[in-house]
């Protein structure tokens, strides 16, 4: 067995033993808060249009023990894919969708290099590869198998450790190793041990992950962990023929290049606090996207609600409504009057006859926040 195969296998186990998330079984996702999943509303974002009504697959590419659910509630009429290295993870995450009577997921357990042997050709419109790549020591070769299941125009989400803000977990990660720690109960006797100030015991305290079990095995005892700056993270995208469209981690700037250059600035004054969480495309779908632009900037185009968010705004009429946020920026507030804007949106609306410039304002933060998506037609 070759080096890379023993540390994918290493992984798996390690996700047999500590199923990640393991998120309480009745734990449930507001509808609202998953309009960002929804595949109409990604489709029309980066393409101009909606995908075709009948045919559409979303492959969940190392899906944990949780995703599927969200991303059920958000896409009913899509045919979900869950796969995954881990048995145990794809237990839990079945047990979650049954619980919460999401129909629409298949699980697979294997390996997302090797996929094309096991999903018999399938192709899908969005492939959703969060926290994942970062476990993978071939990631080439699993950018490489996920860009040949990607339909033309689909898009791929991806999160991977940024090099800068994980260095703490790091620094823990390589002590555990010097010092033979393989058992979450070794490592909460060191958290006990540890004096009050240590940076050990405030990075802890400091991590939401840190409470939980799965979690704490997750930062400090995976098998392999890497990290990227943001130059290798566009070296890995280039080598396998994709494009960065959209960053969404925390504080994200809109346009793709000034992101790179504030996060390039930030890396370098050793500043940067948050892991890279973007959509990525296909390059050979740069012309498609390029023509979108140019409708979308000098042509009438259309505006219509988001499914997830017309299937919300019925439910609380008076109360103000607020998903979470998903972009890397703070959401705008569904109040009354955002309600009552959103609500004429129901059909679609040609831009053209949009005519109040107050109305305008608040139409281009829901755009912006994806509550609201452009079409060609």
């Amino acid at each position: 067995m070759d080096p890379s195969a023993r540390i994918q296998q290493a992984v798996k186990m390690h996700y047999e033993k500590y199923v990640y998330p393991r998120f309480p079984l009745l734990s449930s996702v507001r509808r609202c808060d998953t309009y960002a999943l929804n595949l109409d509303s990604l489709w029309a974002r980066f393409n101009g249009k909606k995908p075709p009504s009948g045919d559409k697959k979303i492959l969940l590419a190392g899906s944990g023990s949780f995703s599927p659910y969200p991303t059920a509630v958000a896409n009913k009429e899509a045919k979900i894919t869950a796969l995954d290295l881990s048995g145990e993870n794809l237990k839990r995450a079945r047990l979650h969708t049954l619980i919460h009577r999401c129909f629409n997921v298949d699980f697979i357990e294997g390996d997302i290099i090797e996929a094309h042997q096991f999903l018999g050709g399938d192709r899908f419109q969005f492939i959703d590869c969060y926290g994942v790549l970062h476990h993978i020591p071939d990631a080439v070769s699993a950018l490489n198998s996920i860009h040949a299941m990607l339909k033309t125009g689909g898009l791929l989400r991806i999160m991977v450790y940024s090099k800068y803000a994980r260095r703490p977990a790091q620094s823990i990660r390589t002590a555990m190793k010097i010092l033979d720690i393989n058992e979450i109960s070794e490592l909460k006797k060191i958290y006990k041990k540890a004096r009050d100030g240590s940076r050990f015991k405030e990075y802890l305290d400091s991590t939401y992950e840190s409470k939980f079990d799965s979690g704490l095995a997750d930062m400090f005892l995976h098998p392999y962990a890497k990290t990227y700056t943001i130059n290798e993270l566009l070296e890995l995208l280039n080598a396998t023929d994709f494009e960065p469209l959209l960053f969404i981690h925390h504080g994200a700037l809109p346009e793709v290049k000034a992101e790179i250059e504030r996060v390039g600035d930030m890396e370098n004054k050793n500043e940067l606090s948050t892991n890279f969480i973007l959509f990525a495309g296909r390059k050979q779908d740069v012309v498609m996207r390029l023509e979108w632009e140019t409708i979308k900037n000098h042509q009438d185009t259309v505006i219509s609600l988001n499914p997830i968010i017309m299937n919300s705004l019925a439910l609380l009429p008076l109360i103000p409504l607020k998903p979470e946020s998903k972009l890397g920026f703070e959401n705008p507030p569904i109040n009354f009057r955002g309600k009552r804007l959103l609500s004429k949106f129901k059909k679609p609306v040609k831009k053209s006859s949009i005519k109040y410039h107050d109305d305008w304002e608040w139409i281009e933060q829901y755009l912006k926040a994806m509550f609201l998506i452009e079409t060609m037609t």
